[in-house]
């Protein structure tokens, strides 16, 4: 009876062991179901930083005062280092009476000393010309630069405050990583944000663990731009075999994919004047804006080769814009919508 009664005692404690090994199990299970990894790939100047600030002012309190300096010194910089760069191609001939300008802007070690010069070229139809030929003329500058100019005054001024605006169209490349984490709902989500230039995707490896989702962001209104990094490769070209090749990667598999054709206010604008069948040979000539968006949206779903697709169109620098198609995003992880779909390309 003895033997009986420690080889029950014994397996009493065994269950009482796997009981609370369970519990233990349950418990990190749903500390881990209740947070969130998204990564944010794409190539360099597609607006996966913009995005990225637009989570902080909506999730995380916006820009700390220290923030807001360092943006007006960039922002400063933008306006200056655009024009200039405008300036400096030799296909771009400013009018006699603007030559002292142009030398004054060139020379120029800050902005105060320039502005009203960068003011009178940028009212001149040969500088506004140039801006919106940048693509052609292979100009290297933000497609925000526009923005800079029409407030040049503003953003020179001695007292000048950024407004969240301002920031969000401020152009500084990402190097190394930068993320925020933030609770939403009861779930904890950190989004990492990678720079985009070739030099700096050796770093995205140590980015990959413990991925829920990957967001990929293109920029629309590259189908006609350079690489900034040899001014040679096409940018759509470049975003292209880079989302074929992250989505074959062996190094990683999310749970999904999420496409964001990002930049469609300027897409919208730039077709107009440059269709689509401008540069695409089995493009269809004067193609509507829904149906340009398709056939972007198309070559993207071709190089696709991993499990799970959602396609969304955003505009990175509107705050609206932005939250809405996040809670979609948001809903679609937390849901596992993938579950319900067996081969996924899925648009939302």
């Amino acid at each position: 009876m003895r033997c009986i009664g420690k080889k029950g005692a014994s397996e009493q404690n065994q269950l009482k062991k796997a009981k609370e090994i369970e519990e233990l199990l349950k418990k990190e299970r749903k500390e881990l179901e209740s947070k969130v990894k998204l990564l944010l790939l794409g190539t360099g100047d597609s607006g996966k930083s913009t995005f990225l600030k637009q989570m902080k002012m909506l999730h995380n309190d916006g820009f700390s005062s220290r923030e807001v300096i360092q943006f007006r010194i960039v922002l400063q910089e933008n306006l200056l280092t655009s024009m200039q760069k405008i300036l400096m191609n030799d296909q771009v001939s400013v009018p006699k009476k603007l030559k002292e300008d142009k030398k004054v802007v060139l020379e120029a070690g800050s902005l105060g000393t320039c502005v009203e010069s960068i003011e009178r070229l940028w009212e001149d139809e040969t500088i506004k010309e140039a801006f919106e030929n940048r693509s052609e003329l292979c100009i290297q500058i933000p497609s925000t630069a526009g923005y800079f100019f029409e407030n040049a005054q503003r953003i020179s001024a001695e007292d000048y405050q950024p407004t969240t605006e301002d920031i969000f169209r401020a152009k500084l490349k990402t190097t190394g990583i930068s993320e925020i984490t933030f609770k939403t709902e009861g779930v904890e989500i950190t989004i990492v944000d990678v720079g985009g230039q070739r030099s700096e995707r050796r770093k995205w490896l140590h980015c990959f663990d413990d991925v829920t989702s990957v967001i990929y962001l293109a920029a629309l209104d590259e189908y006609n731009m350079k690489l900034e990094e040899d001014n040679q490769t096409n940018r759509l070209d470049e975003s292209l075999r880079l989302f074929g090749e992250m989505t074959f990667s062996q190094f990683f598999k999310p749970a999904s994919w999420i496409l964001f054709l990002n930049k469609s206010d300027i897409f919208k604008e730039k077709i107009i004047k440059y269709p689509l069948s401008n540069y695409f040979k089995e493009c269809e000539p004067n193609l509507s804006y829904n149906n340009s968006l398709e056939f972007i949206k198309k070559k993207y779903e071709e190089q696709f080769k991993g499990k799970g697709l959602y396609t969304h169109v955003t505009c990175a620098i509107d705050t609206t814009s932005c939250e809405k198609v996040f809670r979609a995003v948001k809903d679609t992880i937390l849901m596992n919508a993938l579950e319900s779909t067996n081969n996924g390309n899925v648009s939302l």
